[in-house]
């Protein structure tokens, strides 16, 4: 992309997505100095070159390496003129919720609507029980992750979306419910929020404790600001045997 705007000082690229088998952008052409499909014919010749001399990260579908000669591209390509600066708003809008709207699948019936990365980043699991009070301060973590099921975990889940923080949720409801909340939206469009999808989506304290299970499980560490004697989670802590995990 940088290459192709030098070459044709004329054009400038808006908003852009890369996504699995296509690519979404806005390009500016300055006084009606050069066509669209210049643009489109030395990106696509750019990308092309790339591919063909990193042979190694040239594969299929079926995950082997591709030939030598594949088509990559499509012949012709979708556009559409922009002629309001609200139109303009509207389709960046559209463009930089693509990535988040593809539905990541990890196995074992989970699935995950966001931000994939954040599942491979250090997570701090957030756990407490139901009679907890309100901890003095939540402590600092790269990417913080709970199904944010007690009222005292919802509260901090609204804190961190409201400080920015990357969070991992495995709500108690499927992909689509749970994206729908203003906060949540804008957490997926700046890529620091996953939403974890387990097959069980049912509202019982049976899913309830299969989802704190797989947080105590997956975590690197464990916050459990409070934990009720012979309650659900000091149950779970005994039978996982996590206390290595658990932070002070």
């Amino acid at each position: 992309m940088q290459k192709t705007a030098r070459l044709l000082p004329w054009m400038e690229w808006g908003e852009r997505a890369i996504m699995p088998d296509h690519f979404h952008a806005i390009i500016r052409i300055e006084g009606g100095y050069g066509r669209l499909g210049d643009v489109i014919t030395g990106f696509k010749a750019g990308v092309s070159r790339t591919l063909r001399a990193r042979g190694d990260i040239l594969v299929a579908r079926n995950g082997e390496r591709a030939p030598e000669k594949m088509r990559i591209w499509h012949r012709n390509y979708y556009e559409m003129i922009v002629r309001t600066p609200e139109a303009e708003q509207a389709i960046a809008g559209y463009i930089r919720m693509n990535p988040w709207c593809c539905v990541t699948d990890f196995g074992n019936g989970l699935r995950g609507l966001g931000n994939p990365v954040l599942w491979n980043a250090k997570k701090l699991g957030v756990l407490c029980s139901r009679s907890a009070l309100r901890p003095e301060s939540i402590p600092g973590a790269s990417t913080y992750f709970s199904g944010f099921h007690s009222p005292l975990e919802q509260e901090m889940f609204e804190k961190l979306l409201a400080c920015k923080k990357r969070v991992i949720w495995c709500p108690a409801w499927g992909l689509e419910r749970a994206a729908q909340r203003p906060a949540v939206r804008e957490a997926l469009e700046e890529n620091r929020l996953l939403i974890l999808e387990m097959r069980n989506q049912d509202g019982d304290l049976a899913a309830a404790e299969q989802r704190n299970r797989f947080v105590m499980e997956s975590a690197d560490e464990l916050w459990l600001p409070h934990v009720t004697p012979g309650g659900m989670l000091d149950r779970l802590i005994h039978e996982l045997s996590v206390w290595e995990k658990i932070k002070a």
